[in-house]
């Protein structure tokens, strides 16, 4: 299945403003009417359209789902506002709409389209998309009527769908190459498929016909049509002949126009799938990868610039991170704390193990002294100093428990605030850190607290507190957790 997005037309289309001429000129039965589309109907058109939509509820007429409000007018000005011939002409539409042969292609279709028989090339001076046809390429024994007509349908409905532009470009320009083929037989077959069913079911997409190097027979043909067409539609087609085909180029630019039509694009070689000649491939949209990445770079250059002139645009994730930071730091300190804590505990039960049989045996020699002498009293004096010296040994390890804790401490304050002025150098520049300083000597801290103006970061004492879980701050003068 083809995308043929790609046949969408340039941009530039979009800029494309038509005269209330060209819009709509003339009036009731014999308007002309160019654009359907973001356009506002005269009176006598939504007239004609309210009594067409009575009559069609009135027959229980039944619409195709994809039937638009700009349908009911184009049906209308396909039978000239006669109301048995656009009710006929409806009734038409809606079979040929509702049948999906027309819409989908097939392998004979296919094959009709790569032989280039019909295929799309181009666009006019007003981005309207060009279609051809060389009627002289047609094998009468392959192709009938019906098969012309079913590939015609299809090729027109992904011109319909791809490449038009409500209110801008809502028409196409049709070239017929003859190459001087009689004027019967398969030649009368085309020229009624194209003007009498292609009006019924593309009605007002035809903006002009060029029949190219038409025979005799052709001539005396289209001199016997035109006494059944309305003039119009007589007035869209237009015979050239070899001399006059340098007229194209009064519609069409020559970069627009093959080689063989008077332009100077080398003839097509490949006709299926459509080319696009606004593409430098042909088929490759210029999509939105190099715009999205161009978008991006300079979406990255926008922020890039804000980020130098404000960095605390990204306070709030620069504050995460620093509380993962911190809360890290605590947990990894707080483990080496309670390590240290468990392995003094230790210790001190081991002491007091070794000491325990010490004051037993001390005890029961004391027993038998008191056996052997009743009367001589209890000497504490001798065995008093080596208690002392165990109390003082103690004592001293608590000490020195003690002074490795606050070693710990002052080295858990100094990771911290070595973090914390990373963290800083991290978020600005040197002048948003002025800023900071500045900030903090006014007295104010994180949450809007004022602080001490006396107070500086030597006297704050540092508490060990959970960053995270804890609701006040990591030291007395601040809550910066």
């Amino acid at each position: 299945m083809i995308d043929y997005s790609y046949l969408a037309p340039p941009k530039e289309a979009n800029d494309i403003v038509h005269s209330n001429h060209y819009i709509k000129h003339q009036e009731q039965e014999q308007g002309v009417r160019k654009i359907y589309e973001t356009v506002v109907y005269d009176q006598f058109e939504i007239e004609k359209v309210k009594e067409l939509k009575e009559e069609i509820k009135k027959q229980k007429i039944i619409l195709s789902s994809d039937w638009k409000e700009s349908d009911y007018l184009r049906i209308s000005y396909a039978g000239r506002f006669d109301k048995k011939t656009v009710i006929k002409k409806l009734q038409q539409h809606i079979a040929w709409r509702c049948n999906k042969i027309y819409h989908e292609i097939n392998s004979h279709s296919e094959q009709f389209l790569k032989e280039g028989i019909c295929y799309l090339l181009g666009r006019d001076k007003q981005y309207r998309p060009i279609v051809i046809l060389n009627a002289h390429l047609i094998d009468q024994k392959k192709h009938d009527k019906e098969q012309i007509f079913q590939v015609l349908s299809f090729l027109l409905g992904i011109v319909k769908k791809n490449m038009f532009v409500p209110g801008k470009v809502e028409t196409w320009i049709f070239i017929l190459e003859t190459n001087n083929l009689g004027g019967q037989g398969l030649q009368q077959k085309v020229l009624e498929i194209l003007i009498d069913n292609l009006s019924t079911n593309f009605s007002g997409y035809l903006e002009r016909m060029f029949i190219l190097n038409p025979s005799s027979g052709i001539n005396f043909l289209w001199q016997q049509i035109q006494t059944f067409l309305d003039q119009q539609t007589i007035n869209k087609i237009t015979l050239l002949q070899q001399k006059d085909i340098k007229q194209l180029k009064e519609f069409i630019e020559p970069n627009q126009l093959e080689e063989k039509f008077g332009g100077n694009q080398p003839n097509l070689i490949k006709f299926w799938p459509p080319y696009n000649l606004d593409l430098s491939d042909g088929y490759t949209k210029q999509d939105n990868k190099s715009n999205q990445k161009q978008d991006l770079k300079l979406q990255n250059i926008k922020i890039e610039e804000e980020e130098e002139n404000d960095p605390y645009d990204q306070v709030e994730f620069n504050l995460n991170d620093f509380m993962k930071q911190q809360q890290q730091i605590y947990y990894c300190i707080s483990n080496k704390m309670e390590q240290q804590i468990q392995e003094d505990d230790k210790i001190e039960i081991q002491q007091k193990e070794q000491s325990q049989p010490d004051s037993q045996l001390e005890s029961k020699h004391q027993h038998n002294i008191s056996q052997q002498d009743h009367q001589k009293p209890i000497l504490d004096e001798p065995e008093q100093p080596e208690l002392q010296q165990q109390k003082l040994t103690h004592e001293e390890e608590k000490k020195q428990n003690i002074l490795q804790n606050n070693e710990i401490k002052e080295s858990t304050e100094q990771v911290i605030l070595t973090e914390r002025q990373k963290n800083y150098q991290q978020q600005g520049n040197d002048t948003e850190q002025n800023k900071l300083q500045s900030h903090d000597e006014q007295g104010f801290n994180s949450t809007g607290n004022k602080l001490n103006d006396e107070s500086n970061g030597e006297n704050i004492h540092i508490q060990r507190l959970d960053p995270v879980n804890n609701d006040k701050g990591c030291c007395s003068k601040c809550e910066i957790f």
